[in-house]
């Protein structure tokens, strides 16, 4: 029996709003400082004290540098790399994907990394930060498997994905925002993706749209983006905690549904660029607490901390602490969250 769930998002603000009479002056006072909104800069507090929130709201007053992914659809990275530092680029590998993953430590004036002969071709796909490169990695596919992407405009970790499955298989890249669709197809034909299908359905309702389950499913959930900061420093102040309750509330309704996707014994992978505890470690533990087929597994590749089992009076799982996350002042990285699970019966 297929199932979907609707989540009241004023239940999810009961549970995690914060009252305002219980940030101090000095909160408020940081807060104004770096223009953070003053529950953010609590809940920081909260989860790291005092000394290390303030080096992680100082780590967002910095950018990492960008990275790219080698496209060995279409060429060997060794190759890649030496047209690149021809070209002024510096590409230096990632420790944990060294085959074909580089963040650019040194660019020239000009071209920029999107803007050259090898980009156009197909060669490599750009990113802001290494992070976004771990939820294809750890969602693991291989050849011949089937898989879905339930948000993936504009189409990196897509393209991540059919590259890992060698082009082969049948992978879903859905989307449901229309006007993002025109980027995901033209970065599916830009890096040579031939085992692709782009569809446009709200990701929540997938489980009624497609017959199909899946080996593995990715949910890179659209999120708050707070731990974009470095990149986006409107995001200090966008998100009320009203707006926070309405993202989490889709949020588990999400990701009870890509569970819902999943075949017996499928992987599924829960991602954001998002280092609030709400965003994460709470949908996790409410879908696990919603359903009775699904596990956290340990990731396959040890990187980042793991994950909280406790913010303030709220208690997670203990599984949920294998969930991974990156923090940009201990990683120099954007901060980033992902979660692996495994459906247990379907």
């Amino acid at each position: 029996m297929v199932r979907t769930i609707r989540v009241d998002y004023r239940d999810v603000l009961r549970e995690i709003q914060l009252s305002e009479e219980r940030i101090p002056v000095s909160i408020r006072r940081i807060a104004k400082i770096f223009g953070y909104r003053p529950y953010m800069v609590q809940r920081y507090v909260d989860m790291l004290g005092l000394e290390e929130a303030y080096k992680l709201l100082q780590a967002f007053e910095r950018r990492p540098p960008p990275a790219i992914r080698c496209n060995t659809l279409k060429i060997d990275c060794e190759s890649l790399t030496k047209r690149l530092e021809r070209l002024g680029f510096g590409p230096k590998p990632v420790e944990w994907c060294k085959d074909y993953c580089f963040r650019v430590v040194k660019t020239p004036t000009s071209p920029s990394l999107g803007a050259t002969h090898e980009y156009f071709k197909g060669f490599y796909y750009v990113y802001r930060d290494i992070a976004a490169l771990l939820p294809p990695l750890l969602l693991d596919p291989h050849p011949n498997e089937l898989v879905l992407d339930m948000a993936a405009a504009p189409g990196g970790k897509a393209t991540h994905i059919a590259q890992l499955m060698k082009n082969r298989g049948f992978l879903v890249a859905n989307d449901k925002a229309k006007t993002r669709l025109p980027a995901l197809i033209e970065n599916l034909m830009r890096l040579g993706i031939v085992n692709t299908v782009v569809t446009c359905f709200d990701a929540r309702e997938l489980p009624l749209k497609l017959r199909l389950r899946f080996d593995r499913v990715l949910l890179d959930a659209p999120c708050s983006a707070e731990g974009a900061i470095m990149f986006d420093p409107e995001r200090k102040r966008k998100t009320s905690i009203e707006d926070l309750a309405r993202l989490v509330a889709r949020e588990i309704e999400m990701l009870y549904a890509a569970i819902e996707m999943a075949k017996n014994g499928g992987v599924i992978v829960y991602s954001t660029c998002s280092i609030a505890p709400e965003e994460n470690e709470y949908v996790v533990n409410k879908v696990i607490d919603l359903r009775n087929d699904v596990e956290v597994i340990e990731p396959r590749l040890n990187v980042g901390s793991e994950g909280l089992t406790s913010f303030r009076e709220l208690k997670f799982s203990k599984d949920v602490r294998k969930c991974l996350r990156l923090w940009p002042h201990r990683h120099g990285t954007e901060g980033f969250f992902i979660c692996v699970l495994r459906r247990t019966r379907a």
